[in-house]
């Protein structure tokens, strides 16, 4: 027997359809009415999933989240919120910082929870390649590798290999995590419960998303540690969910930005001059189906601010058994 085709009247048939129907042409929805119909979206699904798992004894749970299927319900639902404008969202408390949307969070859960599904690697390299498009370098692409020790190969276009010097003077990577630079080894003693995990990094937000940021960018976290640093975004505030965009490359993602403010002094040295506010926007375009990042842009906020973005288009992230 084959499967039928549904219907449009199929898919509404769900509570609240035929006033969604008579509603007709309805004014687009406030951006604030879009988060709210997407977390509620989120947190139904999640209902969902705590009533349809197995009676499964917590001494047998493991720590992977069960993933099931979101039921067309769910999202028609949410549809005909966002058609009405009958939505009410709920906004983080971050002890009177600006909140992440409730999208943004969601999101940010979600990514965590493809993390935890992807698959553990101990290669015997890692291997970066980024485009970089800055006012300073121009743009170019760097491809390097770099070992378990932290020692660093870098590959020109032509694929000629520069091995990395001895002694002091080769280059380490490694990944600020506090007030600390870690190599790849001690990345894998991290905790992998959020709240525990958290407590490595800064407490201002600003300085703790930066961090994170960066370990999520071109770091060898493993799938437990990922999902963590993920689930900590959720908890960091600022963070706005834009929605589905495509990179410079044309691939395409999830952007979310957080606007940021720093100040710099300029000019009179020991303390004298002016101190300037700056804000910048930085946005993080991610895969939705495996969680990495694509491509990440700085832009400094101003009317007199002409300077164009930075951007870093991150083409290859992830394991290698050679150099090449």
């Amino acid at each position: 027997m084959t499967e039928r085709t549904p219907t449009p009247m199929d898919l509404l048939d769900f509570p609240g359809a035929a006033e969604l129907i008579a509603a007709g042409g309805v004014e687009p929805p406030s951006a604030e009415a879009v988060d709210g119909a997407w977390a509620a979206v989120a947190r139904a699904a999640r209902e969902e999933e705590r009533a349809t798992m197995p009676a499964t004894p917590p001494t047998q749970l493991t720590s992977r989240r069960v993933r099931r299927p979101r039921r067309l319900l769910v999202a028609a639902a949410a549809v005909a919120a966002i058609a009405t404008g009958a939505v009410a969202y709920p906004v983080l408390d971050m002890g009177g910082e600006p909140a992440a949307t409730a999208s943004a969070s969601e999101f940010f859960e979600g990514m965590a929870e493809v993390a935890e599904d992807a698959p553990a690697t101990t290669p015997a390299y890692w291997k970066v390649r980024v485009e970089t498009d800055n006012q300073d370098d121009g743009k170019r692409t760097d491809t390097n590798y770099f070992d378990r020790e932290g020692r660093v190969w870098s590959v020109d276009a032509d694929g000629t290999v520069h091995e990395p010097p001895a002694g002091e003077e080769g280059k380490v990577k490694k990944w600020p995590v506090g007030k600390k630079w870690l190599t790849w080894p001690q990345l894998e003693k991290l905790p992998t419960d959020e709240k525990t995990l958290a407590a490595h990094f800064p407490k201002d937000p600003n300085t703790r998303f930066d961090q994170v940021t960066i370990m999520l960018e071109d770091s060898p976290a493993g799938p437990e540690l990922r999902a963590a640093l993920f689930r900590i975004l959720a908890d960091t505030p600022g963070m706005k969910l834009v929605g589905d965009v495509r990179d410079s490359k044309g691939r395409a993602g999830v952007a979310v930005e957080i606007t940021q403010k720093s100040w710099v002094r300029l000019g009179g040295g020991g303390g004298g001059g002016s101190e300037v506010t700056l804000h910048t926007r930085d946005r993080y375009v991610i895969a939705p189906d495996t969680g990495l990042l694509l491509e990440t842009t700085h832009k400094t906020l101003g009317k007199n601010t002409t300077t164009p973005a930075d951007r870093y288009t991150w083409l290859e992230v992830g394991p290698a058994e050679r150099v090449e």
